[in-house]
């Protein structure tokens, strides 16, 4: 196959996995914000690739040399686009899908598509440059094939800054230090858009791949997925006694997230064991943020995106083929310093932006429209309106 055809094998990948976020997010939300949740998907793609555009791409052929900035690719004048500018985009749309869902049902919508430019211009243009090429990343010896540090690990810190900084949402967490569960409307929806971004997953990493061991990769993401899902599945089972739906979904999900930094370099078994601790670790990070840390975060998307890399990226030097024993403690000091240089970035200047949006902007729902659900008060329509309540009960919240 044609190395075109790769990269736009990638490409549509990356929508794939878009789509999945989509309905994901659509899904773990309450029915009165689920069509502003799919909007926010759709308008977070269209700010990303239009800054990474403007911005983000000459950041990235300039090597992040400030005073060698290629001007020229401002803007896209010089329209010296090229395969590797289609695959960082695709790259792009995957990291800030990650934010939505995290900020739903409270954030309002223009502040928080803040966060798909930020990402899209100037962190994942630098977490890339560092860490391919000419990167002091790459030159000390960082082995990362599908993103974990790169792609997930920003998107993750960015969306666990916001969460932080925005609050929760009305009625989430108690006095008591308890927390209160809010189910989203659709747990089929839910499954549909994890299955999507299964196969989203699955083709992007493939297709990053130009050929080479794509076979192999291919295999690795199946496996680990399984295994993530499995364990996932049986570790509720065992904890709760019932097989939990979303622990489920998180393990499935975190397995493909931790595979993506050494899918193409390690043998199935390998592949199964990344994936099964995973499936172990990101159920249980999610209900620590939940509990302990009170991290709002309704799609999970936290810990999915940035624990699953982080144990991808711990786990790569361990299991990659062909290494000696001090080449594995070599590549794991550099993936841990990888991890602490770019979650530094994100969360630096993610919290600089989620600051000054919040004292410049109503990032935050007012109570009144956050019980009536931003579908209604930001967009004027519902989800499915043949269910819609007749009557908004939330007016004596109102100012008049």
């Amino acid at each position: 196959m044609d190395m075109a055809l790769w990269a736009v094998l990638a490409a549509m990948g990356a929508l794939g996995v878009r789509v999945g976020f989509a309905v994901h997010g659509a899904a773990l939300a309450r029915s009165k914000n689920a069509a502003g949740a799919v909007l926010r998907q759709v308008c977070d793609a269209c700010v990303a690739i239009l800054a990474f555009w403007v911005v983000g791409w000459a950041i990235t052929v300039s090597g992040g040399r400030v005073f060698g900035l290629q001007w020229r690719a401002l803007f896209g004048i010089g329209e010296n686009y090229s395969l590797v500018w289609l695959q960082i985009v695709a790259m792009v749309l995957i990291a800030t899908g990650i934010v939505p869902g995290v900020l739903a049902e409270r954030a309002r919508f223009w502040p928080t598509l803040a966060s798909s430019a930020l990402l899209g211009a100037l962190i994942i243009p630098i977490a890339i440059i560092w860490t391919f090429g000419d990167g002091w990343l790459h030159r000390i010896g960082d082995h990362d094939y599908g993103g974990a540090g790169w792609l997930h690990l920003p998107g993750a810190c960015c969306a666990a800054v916001g969460a932080f900084v925005v609050g929760p949402r009305s009625g989430k967490f108690n006095r008591d230090g308890s927390s209160t569960a809010i189910p989203g409307h659709s747990v089929p929806l839910a499954g549909i858009g994890v299955v999507v971004l299964f196969a989203g997953f699955f083709v992007f990493l493939t297709g990053l791949s130009n050929g080479i061991d794509y076979g192999r990769v291919a295999s690795n993401v199946f496996l680990a997925a399984a295994a993530g899902g499995l364990a996932a599945v049986v570790m509720s089972q065992i904890r709760y006694y019932k097989p939990d739906v979303h622990l489920t979904f998180a393990g499935m999900l975190g397995g493909i997230v931790a595979i993506s930094a050494g899918a193409n370099g390690m043998i199935g078994l390998s592949a199964v064991i990344i994936g099964a601790v995973a499936g172990l670790v990101v159920p249980l990070a999610i209900l620590l943020l939940d509990v302990k840390f009170r991290l709002d975060d309704p799609s999970g998307n936290v810990a999915v995106h940035g624990v699953g890399a982080i144990w991808g990226l711990v786990a790569t030097p361990l299991f990659v083929r062909g290494l000696s024993a001090g080449d594995r403690v070599k590549i794991l000091g550099v993936h841990v310093l990888a991890i602490v240089a770019i979650a530094a970035l994100a969360i630096a200047l993610s919290f600089a932006m989620w600051v000054v949006l919040k004292r410049t902007t109503r990032i935050r729902a007012s109570e009144a429209d956050e019980f009536d659900g931003l579908d209604l008060a930001e967009h004027d329509i519902g989800a499915y309106p043949d269910f819609q309540q007749t009557m908004i009960k939330s007016y004596h919240l109102r100012e008049v």
